[in-house]
């Protein structure tokens, strides 16, 4: 699985990686397949890196012929091209498939000179249809993403869409609304009910956005600067970033409340969204965990180090990483410097996770190494680590 394949922040060199595998049955792709943003970005996003590698258009998408010519960029690239002709893609979305902070009516970055914003996410959504089709889930909605992948009688894989139905995203108290969604009502119904029939050995939850908590009053105000530059504390440092899970709690603890009280002990989610790579448990409450949650590191997007502009795996971001999982009961390990993805491996007894970190975006490089490996015993609801000394370089 990855996400995050910012174009003018480096090479998709995991995706040559990945086309490279043999083991693979298919790419689990969780978003921002594109990134619509214009090569000079305003200050609420990262720039590129200098590598000579500017968006096409240099502006920012937002009619029809923008996002093709955008998708046309991400389908001309060497990397992308491998990846499809080795591997199939079974993809969700994330907000840059439309515009940074996509909801249901707007999105952060969308201003009224653009004009609707019907028109501009129709058009986002053509486009992509055009450049990555698929079967629609229901032919007579172009934006409805949302469906299930049955894996045989192994697994059943349930992919959401936790961008394009969801309300605004707002901080402080207005995001504890018990009617506040991040799927929708239409499709909440659809998935809980779809977990509830499912007879797969082995749940699976596609999710775009970070499910598990990331935010927590006492962090001390030298971790926040840092945890606010992954998109893990809304601007400022004062509290969740809202724009993940962490902003729609109340929908949040009714989806674990059906799984804890309906004993659903076989379900594994797999996310992305904030360019680092984290293991977590999800909690019902104080509870044991309900379900792990492994959220793959971006493919290209910065991350801490190519943020706050130290070395990768100095010791800066390791020290962040353990003052904050004191104070975070749902971390159980994080990296917060390095890119690359996860390679997910299903068997009936058991799920192993695996997550590949490459040396470098910011030039071509074959190199990459396995930086944690990870195991979930069914029924166990929880991620256990293999020991470090199993790691190898490829």
């Amino acid at each position: 699985m990855v996400s995050c394949a910012k174009y003018n922040a480096g090479f998709f060199n995991a995706y040559a990686r990945i086309a490279a595998r043999d083991d693979l049955n298919f790419l689990l792709h969780l978003g921002d397949y594109i990134y619509e943003a214009s090569n000079t970005p305003p200050a609420t996003q990262t720039p590129g890196a200098d590598i000579d590698r500017p968006f096409d258009p240099l502006h920012e998408c937002v009619t029809l012929a923008d996002y093709r010519t955008r998708y046309n960029q991400y389908k001309r690239d060497p990397e992308v091209q491998l990846l499809h002709l080795m591997h199939p893609v079974i993809a969700s979305l994330d907000d840059h498939e439309f515009a940074d902070g996509a909801w249901r009516e707007g999105a952060t970055e969308h201003k009224p000179e653009y004009g609707p914003w019907a028109a501009r996410l129709a058009n986002a959504f053509r486009a992509r249809e055009e450049w990555c089709p698929v079967r629609r889930p229901d032919p007579s909605d172009p934006s409805r993403i949302w469906r299930s992948v049955a894996l045989g009688a192994l697994a059943e894989m349930f992919v959401i869409d936790t961008r394009t139905r969801r309300d605004e995203p707002v901080g402080g108290d207005a995001m504890r609304d018990p009617s506040r969604t991040a799927l929708g009502p239409e499709q909440r119904a659809w998935l809980l009910d779809s977990i509830d029939r499912s007879t797969a050995t082995w749940r699976i939850l596609a999710n775009p956005s970070v499910m598990g908590r990331t935010s927590n009053a006492d962090l001390p105000e030298d971790v926040r600067p840092a945890l606010t530059k992954v998109k893990l504390l809304a601007d400022g440092g004062e509290g969740p970033d809202f724009d993940q899970w962490d902003g729609y709690p109340a929908e949040r603890e009714f989806v674990l409340d059906h799984i804890a009280n309906n004993g659903i002990n076989n379900l594994v989610v797999l996310s992305g969204d904030v360019h680092v790579s984290l293991v977590l448990e999800l909690h019902h409450n104080e509870d044991e965990p309900v379900a792990p949650e492994f959220v793959t590191p971006s493919l290209t997007s910065q991350n801490l180090d190519d943020k706050m502009k130290w070395p990768r795996h100095s010791g800066d971001s390791d020290a962040i990483v353990a003052r904050a999982q004191e104070l975070l009961p749902d971390w159980v390990w994080a990296d917060l410097d390095s890119h690359g993805y996860v390679v997910v491996d299903v068997v009936p007894e058991r799920v192993t996770v695996e997550f590949w970190h490459l040396d470098s975006v910011l030039e071509r490089t074959p190199n990459e190494e396995l930086g944690s490996k990870w195991t979930v015993e069914l029924g166990s609801g929880r991620a256990t680590r293999v020991p470090p000394e199993s790691t190898s370089a490829r």
